[in-house]
């Protein structure tokens, strides 16, 4: 990350972006960029404040800098030439490709989140091929109609004569910031297991689904997962019936409340997301810190009140804001004071319910 002496100077453009001065951050950035330009901290804060000002196409080009965030290395696309492997050259825009290679990348929620643009791509005449997480094939296979599904373990051979990372979707094809929720909801239910989910979880109250924690193993966790106590304000609201949509790591918090879960029969199995998909169609609302839930719940369509923290969400919730460029269900309730005062927000989340301030459902 940055050097000592650049410590400070980020504080200071951390706090200008996260108090609405976003645009005046930026600007900061691309000058200190210009003075040491391999520097990693500068090059993360320059995409999140990008993204957190508007300037997307500046932003999807600063955002390359997740790849040396990674773990390992990203893989590279290669075919077999004359001399051996070669590179296959990324597609950054322009007249789509004959076929190209769609490479999934980072969570589960990130892929659901981008997935939506697949048959943009596919409708501009192009052969796609999609390596992703196989757990997500199911979920996605209606949406990926004409599209290969690869697994991303196995992927395989793929005759393409160009690729990009999914998240670089928006950007290569030229996307204005207006048509990235494209068309809600772009994900369904299976009908079957909607209606057997719909008799287990009942009509009985205001059925509000909740999810508190996500992969404890990501760095951002820390920032974005609450304790499942946090939700008591939403159980308090007459008529609320709270069901617990966590699946694995959270799962084991004592609930202070009543709390209905819905077993280990949810989402058993190598497939991820058709149980909950089909139990988050069958609630009234969400409520959720920043899981793959939520991106779930707003490819849906369903109303959903996602609780972040103050100071450190993520580049996609631009600060300052409550909705989102991304679903139009999707309201974002911060912590107050720029803190992790997770109880707070889901107070503000209960009064949104008891005066029937939530977004439609789409």
């Amino acid at each position: 990350m940055a050097g000592p002496d650049l410590d400070p100077i980020l504080r200071l453009i951390e706090d200008a972006r996260e108090s609405g001065r976003a645009l005046e951050a930026a600007v900061a950035l691309r000058r200190l960029r210009a003075l040491a330009p391999d520097d990693l901290g500068l090059q993360v804060a320059h995409a999140r404040t990008c993204f957190a000002a508007g300037l997307w196409a500046e932003a999807w080009d600063a955002f390359e800098v997740r790849f040396r965030l990674m773990p390992e290395a990203y893989p590279q696309v290669t075919r077999q030439g004359p001399r051996g492997p070669e590179p296959v050259a990324p597609w950054r825009g322009g007249e789509a490709p004959g076929a190209v290679l769609v490479m999934g990348e980072q969570g589960l929620g990130d892929t659901i989140q981008f997935a939506r643009y697949l048959p943009l791509l596919r409708d501009r005449g192009a052969r796609v091929h999609a390596v992703l997480d196989r757990r997500l094939h199911r979920l996605l296979a209606p949406l990926c109609e004409g599209i290969e599904l690869r697994p991303a373990a196995d992927p395989g051979g793929i005759a393409a004569s160009a690729w990009l990372p999914l998240l670089n979707l928006p950007r290569a094809l030229g996307l204005r910031p207006q048509q990235y929720r494209g068309r809600i909801p772009y994900l369904a239910a299976d009908p079957d297991r909607l209606e057997r989910w719909r008799r287990r979880i009942g009509p009985e109250g205001l059925r509000i689904g909740i999810a508190w924690q996500g992969n404890p193993a990501a760095p951002v966790d820390g920032h974005r997962s609450a304790p499942l106590a946090a939700f008591a304000p939403l159980a308090r609201i007459e008529g609320a019936r709270l069901v617990s949509l966590q699946k694995g790591p959270g799962e084991e918090q004592d609930a202070p409340f009543p709390l209905d879960r819905l077993g280990p029969e949810l989402d058993v199995g190598a497939d991820a997301f058709l149980d909950t998909a089909a139990a988050i169609a069958a609630m009234d609302l969400v409520v959720t810190v920043d899981t793959a839930a939520v991106h779930l719940a707003g490819a849906l369509g369903k109303p959903v009140l996602m609780l972040a923290h103050g100071r450190h969400a993520d580049w996609r919730w631009q600060p300052g804001r409550e909705d989102s460029v991304w679903y139009p269900t999707l309201r974002i309730l911060r912590c107050p004071d720029g803190g992790g005062d997770w109880q707070a927000a889901a107070a503000r989340a209960a009064f949104l319910v008891r005066t029937g301030d939530l977004p439609p459902e789409a």
